[in-house]
């Protein structure tokens, strides 16, 4: 064989192996609709989901779960990618028989059974546990110790400074300060993808250097320096100036022929039975499948929206669960109440109603 043969051969060769490189698609990209938004989905184009109760890199759905909803699974982690637009991180969880779940910022991610079509978003909201995934700017994560707070794209814990003043779009913190909390930034305020579940207000006060940080419900959100992994919040309680953020436990829905009346971070409608008492419910079984109480996990923290002024409690059911109480009136959902805006609970039996705030 010539010379020129043989360069020729070893090109060919490397042209060749660098066709699947090159046609390689993206492990996790990005869908949409005008509905939902942005929202990851997996090689096959198929939308991919989280599950309320995982913990950061841990799965808890197996067995008929699992059947139900399929772990996006890799053989190994030289096969995470994404698409770019995509901010954090792709990582894996070992699963309990070995394999490889992908996570996104810990989140483990999952395919719904029902989705037929690239373009399906059918399993959003099943059980009110399941949610689509979107490319947020800021969403909820549940971190040890301290519940759900805040987080950033990367899911990083985020902060406020009880120096700023919430509403007044100043932030007082610069120069070390800020070398210390650097601010949330973006580019523009359209440019801000609330997470699903994130009650209250995202908006951008403008910095002395010209940027725009983000804030919640008019607080400046801050990371803290010596945070480097998603879970950490150790900047909780610094100097006792400097506090991670809960969602709003409760917010404020209306509508023109019920006026203003309290939903739960998922967006549902809250509703009273007048035939409680204060701190008390007398709704348990066959009553509590069809009106469940609004509980909340253990270490979650109680935060009000700023359009609700009642005082938020909660109290312990007869199974140990803790019911929320607004102004020590006990908060239940209805079954029937399929989406946010669903109202179709009130005056049921003439002792439910929403509750005004």
């Amino acid at each position: 064989m010539t010379k020129r043969a043989v360069l020729l051969a070893i090109l060919c060769a490397l042209l060749i192996a660098a066709i699947p490189t090159l046609a390689q698609e993206p492990l996790v990209s990005l869908g949409s609709s005008e509905e939902l938004g942005s929202y990851l989905v997996g090689p096959n184009g198929m939308t991919l989901y989280s599950l309320t109760p995982d913990e950061i890199g841990e799965s808890v759905c197996y067995d008929q779960c699992a059947t139900a909803w399929p772990p996006l699974t890799v053989a190994s982690a030289d096969e995470l990618s994404a698409a770019e637009g995509i901010p954090g991180t792709l990582g894996t969880t070992e699963r309990t028989d070995g394999t490889l779940q992908v996570t996104y910022n810990g989140i483990p991610l999952y395919y719904w059974f029902r989705d037929a079509a690239v373009g399906d978003t059918t399993g959003h909201r099943v059980n009110n546990v399941w949610w689509i995934v979107p490319p947020a700017t800021v969403y909820t994560q549940r971190v040890p110790d301290l519940g759900t707070i805040l987080v950033g794209p990367t899911g990083l814990s985020l902060y406020l400074f009880t120096r700023d003043t919430a509403g007044d779009g100043l932030s007082t913190c610069y120069d070390n300060c800020a070398v210390a909390w650097p601010p949330l930034l973006v580019d523009s305020a359209e440019s801000i993808v609330p997470g699903v579940n994130l009650p209250g207000e995202l908006s951008t006060i403008e910095r002395t250097d010209g940027t725009l940080q983000v804030a919640y419900n008019g607080w400046p959100l801050y990371y803290w320096k010596d945070d480097v992994a998603v879970g950490d919040a150790l900047g909780e309680g610094a100097n006792s100036v400097w506090y991670t953020i809960s969602p709003e436990t409760v917010a404020v829905a209306s509508s023109e022929a019920l006026g203003d009346y309290l939903v739960a971070t998922n967006g549902m409608t809250l509703y009273l039975f007048t035939n409680d008492a204060a701190g008390v419910s007398n709704c348990s079984g066959g009553c509590a499948e069809n009106w469940p109480p609004y509980t909340l996990a253990e270490g979650e923290r109680l935060a009000s929206s700023p359009n609700a002024a009642g005082e938020l409690t909660t109290f312990a059911r007869e199974d140990g669960s803790m019911q929320v109480a607004y102004n020590g009136v006990p908060l239940y959902f209805w079954k029937d109440d399929a989406v946010p805006g669903d109202t179709t609970g009130h005056e049921v039996g003439g002792v439910w109603f929403i509750v005004e705030p």
